[in-house]
C-alpha cells in the first residue's frame, strides 16, 4: 500500500469533509426555516449558519490551495476585515485605515489573524492589538500582544510545521505562513520588549478600473 503524499493531504481531508458539511448547512438551514425570528432558537440556529458557512469558505479556500499550490487572489476590504477579526478575537483595533483592500482569500486571511490572535493568547498574552498600515505597493497588518514573547533564535522556526514553544500542534503559525504565502504575501516575527509582534504583509489590491 502506498502512503498519502502529505502534499495531497490538505486536499483529501477536504475532499472528505465536503459532503457532510454541506449536509450539515442544508439541515440548518431547514430548521432555522422553521422557527419564527422572535423564537430566542432563531439566534444560536443564526449562529451555527455563520459558523458553517465560515468553514464552507475555508474549506474552499484550502482546497484551491490543495489543487492549485496558490489562492486565487480577490479585493478584501482591510478595514471590514480588522474589524471583523478584532471583534470575534476580544482584540484592540488600533488602525485600519479606510477604504484600504488587499488582494487575497476572505476567509482564509481573517483565519490567519485569528490563528495570530490565538497565538498570542496561548502565549500568555492579556491585551492583543491589531493595526494596518501601507506604503504604496503593499500593506502591513500587525498583530502586536504582551505574551511570554519569542526567543530571538526561535524567530526564524515559529513557522515551521510540528515547532511548538507552548506544547501546541505547531500547526497554527505553520498555516499562517502557508496562507499568506500562497497570495503573494509574507509574514516575519520580531520579538518586542514585552511579547511578540507578527506582521503579515500584502500585495495592495489595484483599484477596480470602471
Amino acid at each position: 500500500m502506498s502512503s498519502v503524499d502529505q502534499q495531497d493531504l490538505p486536499g483529501l481531508i477536504g475532499h472528505e469533509l465536503r459532503n457532510p458539511l454541506a449536509s450539515a448547512l442544508t439541515g440548518a438551514m431547514l430548521a432555522r426555516d422553521m422557527v419564527d425570528d422572535g423564537d430566542p432558537r432563531a439566534a444560536v440556529l443564526d449562529g451555527v449558519l455563520r459558523d458553517l458557512d465560515r468553514m464552507t469558505g475555508l474549506l474552499d479556500g484550502w482546497l484551491q490551495l490543495a489543487r492549485d499550490r496558490r489562492s486565487e487572489p480577490a479585493h478584501v476590504d482591510v478595514e471590514e476585515l480588522l474589524v471583523a477579526v478584532t471583534r470575534s478575537q476580544r482584540a484592540e483595533l488600533v488602525c485600519a485605515p479606510p477604504a484600504l483592500q488587499v488582494a487575497g482569500d476572505r476567509f482564509l486571511l481573517a483565519r490567519a489573524l485569528e490563528n495570530l490572535c490565538e497565538n498570542a493568547r496561548n502565549a500568555g498574552a492579556t491585551t492583543v492589538r491589531v493595526a494596518a498600515q501601507h506604503d504604496g505597493d503593499n500593506v502591513s497588518i500587525h498583530v502586536e500582544d504582551d505574551g511570554a514573547g519569542v526567543a530571538p533564535a526561535d524567530v526564524e522556526r515559529v513557522f515551521d510545521a510540528g515547532w511548538s514553544g507552548a506544547g501546541g500542534t505547531g500547526l497554527g503559525l505553520h498555516a499562517v505562513r502557508a496562507t499568506v504565502e500562497a497570495v503573494g504575501g509574507d509574514v516575519c516575527c520580531v520579538p518586542v520588549p514585552s511579547g511578540a509582534r507578527f506582521t503579515i504583509t500584502l500585495p495592495r489590491a489595484a483599484r477596480s478600473q470602471r
